[in-house]
């Protein structure tokens, strides 16, 4: 039986000598013969949008530059790529993200995934589209950020291959999944499609998210530098530290099954078996859609009267027009008073809108009922 480990590193702060250590000690016992025989590396970061690493929405940029000066050491021919969310500029996101700043430094290629080509693929009937930049690189390098998330409660390693579908179409997967529910089932299918690519994953925990992640939440210090050549491993010693039950995420049991990995043989270092990280706030993002189904069916449309939320745009607008250019049902729109505001009628609950508000300026309204419900 394979045996499933995830690495754990204690870092405080973003020093580039340590990052580099845990880098090439968990590289250097890998026994994929891609490693040595592959000459073009895919550095997959989680980009969301453009953040200023102190935002810790982003993957610090001194996490990619340890696995990028690993591999030019190691001769190889670095590309760095993802898909930002929504209609934000590709170069606004390498400039803010510190991304640009690395390829003035270093002879890498800084790829954008929404222009480039992509594969037209199938997992089980559910189509998919992959950047063909997967399929370009042998060696092929995950990194996450370490956040709570509004739709998924939890977004690591396997979240962050979500950057692999090309610009807007990610947009239309959101209107084509609404629900947690069917969400989840997409995200298994791009990790049903891309897993077989993937040499090795990481999370940045070092500084990380709470509260309404992914981008909307409160920064917070984990200090914690994880990495793992399984993803379902991985996100399973992470979700679990940060607090959530394996039920918690919708698409990790799936995960797991797919990978025959039974949770309680996960390895990971005897000072890590049973951490937890302290005042970690993950009851904002334990509420979703599918709440409803611990209601009986003959209760269900009561409940659903006193049971609600949904997006509003705040005081804190700056009039950018993301949330408008990026909502898949195009239920944000103008108003009169140069304002967008979110119709609650054609609103399906994404939170695209939330998740990729550069200013924060997008709540999440909840009711009394769901309010309780989610604490």
């Amino acid at each position: 039986m394979k045996q499933f480990s995830v690495q754990i590193r204690a870092i405080d702060s973003y020093d580039l000598p340590l990052l580099e250590d845990a880098v090439s000690s968990w590289f250097s016992v890998l026994k994929d013969n891609k490693l040595k025989r592959s000459k073009r590396v895919l550095i997959k970061p989680n980009l969301l949008g453009a953040y200023p690493p102190e935002r810790a929405v982003t993957t610090h940029p001194l996490v990619i530059e340890a696995i990028i000066r690993y591999f030019l050491a190691q001769k190889k021919e670095v590309w760095v790529g993802d898909s930002p969310g929504g209609s934000v500029s590709v170069q606004k996101v390498w400039q803010t993200c510190g991304l640009q700043d690395l390829a003035d430094r270093y002879p890498i290629r800084l790829v954008n995934l929404s222009t480039l080509p992509f594969r037209e693929l199938n997992y089980e009937g559910t189509p998919v589209k992959i950047s063909e930049a997967l399929f370009k690189c042998g060696i092929v390098i995950n990194v996450a950020k370490y956040k709570t998330h509004s739709l998924m409660a939890f977004t690591g390693a396997l979240k962050n291959l979500y950057g692999l579908v090309p610009g807007m179409v990610k947009s239309e997967y959101h209107r084509m999944n609404p629900n947690t529910g069917s969400f989840a089932r997409m995200l298994l299918a791009i990790y049903g499609l891309c897993r077989s690519k993937i040499t090795y994953n990481i999370i940045d925990g070092i500084d990380g998210m709470d509260g309404a992640g992914p981008a909307a939440g409160n920064p917070k210090h984990f200090g914690l530098l994880m990495g793992s050549d399984s993803i379902p491993a991985l996100d399973t010693v992470a979700s679990r530290m940060m607090g959530f039950a394996l039920n918690d995420v919708p698409y990790l049991r799936e995960a797991l099954h797919m990978e025959g990995i039974i949770p309680s043989r996960i390895r990971v270092p005897q000072s890590f078996l049973r951490h937890r990280i302290p005042g970690v706030d993950i009851r904002t993002v334990k509420i979703s859609k599918e709440s409803l189904k611990y209601v009986p069916k003959i209760l269900r449309f009561a409940f659903q009267k006193v049971y609600y939320y949904y997006p509003v745009v705040s005081e804190r607008c700056v009039r950018c027009g993301v949330c408008v250019r990026s909502c898949p049902v195009e239920a944000i729109a103008w108003q009169e008073d140069g304002y967008p505001k979110v119709d609650k009628d054609k609103c399906i609950k994404c939170m695209c809108c939330h998740e990729l508000c550069p200013s924060q300026a997008v709540d999440i309204h909840k009711s009394f009922v769901a309010k309780r419900f989610s604490a």
